[in-house]
């Protein structure tokens, strides 16, 4: 039971009055029968009985007393002395350090003698002490706790950044202050980190033309960049502040508003989101296209505390693809009239897309593995000298590559075709796409062979020509130049006649036998 000094006092005050009462009639009934002059001992006795009690228990009292209040104080003091939280008591008129705990030696590299010595200036850089001095009427003012945000120097001259919080005592007969120091500077670091991190990411993030925006799960604007605010301003006509409630513009299409309210459910909920979006910012202006991508952001715990969203801007990429198209189109419509086969290589992507006229042209099921088919069906002669030539041209950044090669056909016979290609490139100069028609040149080629071996036939005949026939028509020649003399000799009439005539005839069959050579010869050409 805890006594107070009520307690203590009405305690004195019952038992006093209940041993005056009592006493009292006690020795008025034993002088009744003894006498007065009995009794008259017995009062002092009484009397004295009673102080020697009383100053037992105010002996007892006092020193319980005594006992705790020493417990309490020793109890305080060990809370100050070993509290891990810096505190020091300082002089209000002169500033002198009164007492201070171990934390405080610590924190700032002094000894408590040093400390003792020292005073509040001496813990402040130059900047900081007139800021000191000014707060005078301050620190007489019992009502003010919390003194802000101050620098203080340790000992090895680092500076601490520190909020100080006091509150008024009396420390051995002086008004004084107990301080209380908390050292904030790896807060403050960490927050000019943060904010140099944050101004660095919006940097970033403005850098770009797309819009960048993150919500939280209240569907409030955590933060934006510039590209998306301009895109609110045109769609709304009200500036973006961060922390408001994103709404979603109103939409003539309600299908429009719909589709972003559900990607965003979709979202928030841990989904992956991706669509795409057109849309008119300004009447009059041609439609605008945009790829939205959205994703959740996680906390620690894996939980879903918003959702980050990119608009990127693909109308030149889109306007390009519809006038591809079209072209296409036109171009296929062409291509149905000669027969050949049109063919689309994502470059990025690696896949190869053929029109109908492919797999009819060589007898091949429609499959989505149709790059991997072409290169397979390559003539075993032809295959890398046609790979080395397309892969040569993307190298040199050639716009244009042709070959002629031989593909074997669903029937496993082979055809010679002939394949040209445009191959376009992105801002980089990367190849992205490879866009190409392949032509059916099997006749030709066959018509190309059968030319050859006709000019082969035409080489014998020119052979047989320029060797075989005027192999005898010489050896007549000089047969009848021996005759010549010979009749010449004889002097001979009738052979002297037709000699002229042989002649001639042997000269006609020479000059005809030339003119098969040299025309044989044109025609080889």
């Amino acid at each position: 039971m805890k006594l107070t000094p009520f307690t203590i006092a009405f305690l004195y005050l019952i038992v006093g009055v209940c041993w005056i009462v009592f006493s009292d009639r006690l020795l008025a009934t034993v002088a009744q029968h003894t006498g007065w002059v009995f009794v008259e001992h017995m009062q002092t006795a009484k009397g004295i009985a009673y102080v020697v009690i009383t100053a037992v228990l105010l002996f007892i009292f006092i020193r319980k007393l005594h006992t705790q209040l020493s417990r309490a104080e020793e109890d305080y003091k060990r809370l100050f002395l070993e509290n891990p939280q810096p505190l020091y008591v300082f002089d209000v008129q002169t500033f002198r350090f009164l007492e201070l705990n171990k934390a405080t030696e610590t924190q700032y590299g002094y000894t408590r003698d040093e400390f003792l010595r020292m005073t509040l200036l001496d813990i402040r850089p130059p900047e900081e002490r007139s800021r000191f001095l000014a707060l005078n009427h301050s620190i007489a003012d019992t009502s003010i706790y919390y003194w802000g945000r101050w620098k203080h120097l340790r000992k090895d001259g680092q500076t601490l950044i520190v909020e100080i919080f006091t509150h008024p005592v009396v420390f051995q007969g002086r008004d004084a202050r107990l301080t209380y120091v908390r050292d904030v500077t790896a807060m403050v670091q960490a927050q000019e980190q943060l904010e140099e991190l944050g101004n660095k990411l919006q940097a970033i993030i403005n850098s770009t033309d797309d819009a960048i925006w993150a919500i939280d799960e209240h569907y409030r604007l955590l933060v934006c960049n510039q590209a998306f605010a301009s895109i609110i301003q045109q769609r709304t006509g009200r500036a973006v502040q961060i922390g408001q409630e994103l709404s979603i513009p109103d939409y003539d299409n309600p299908q429009q508003a719909n589709r972003w309210m559900d990607a965003y459910r979709r979202a928030l909920a841990g989904e992956k989101v991706e669509f795409e979006e057109s849309d008119v910012l300004q009447p009059g202006e041609k439609p605008r296209y945009a790829h939205v991508s959205m994703h959740p952001i996680l906390d620690a715990n894996q939980k879903v505390i918003g959702a980050a969203c990119i608009l990127h801007d693909i109308t030149s990429l889109k306007e390009h693809e519809i006038q591809l198209r079209e072209a296409l189109e036109r171009y296929n419509l062409v291509t149905k009239a000669t027969n050949d086969a049109i063919w689309d290589w994502d470059i990025l992507h690696d896949r190869v897309v053929f029109n109908d006229q492919f797999w009819q042209m060589f007898g091949f099921e429609p499959t989505d593995e149709g790059g991997k088919l072409w290169e397979e069906h390559l003539h075993p002669d032809d295959k890398e000298r046609v790979l080395q030539g397309i892969q040569q041209a993307l190298n040199e950044k050639r716009n244009l590559w042709a070959d002629e090669y031989r593909l074997r056909c669903g029937n496993g016979k082979y055809k010679y075709v002939l394949d040209r290609a445009y191959i376009l490139y992105d801002e980089q100069q990367r190849p992205v796409r490879m866009i190409g028609a392949t032509q059916d040149i099997q006749i030709q080629k066959e018509y190309e062979q059968a030319i050859l071996r006709q000019n082969e036939q035409l080489r014998e005949i020119a052979y047989i020509s320029s060797h075989e026939v005027r192999g005898p028509a010489s050896a007549l020649m000089g047969l009848f130049m021996l005759m010549k003399e010979q009749y010449i000799a004889q002097n001979n009439q009738d052979y002297q006649e037709l000699m002229p005539l042989i002649r001639e005839s042997l000269e006609q069959l020479d000059s005809v036998i030339h003119k098969i050579v040299d025309k044989t010869s044109q025609l080889m050409q």
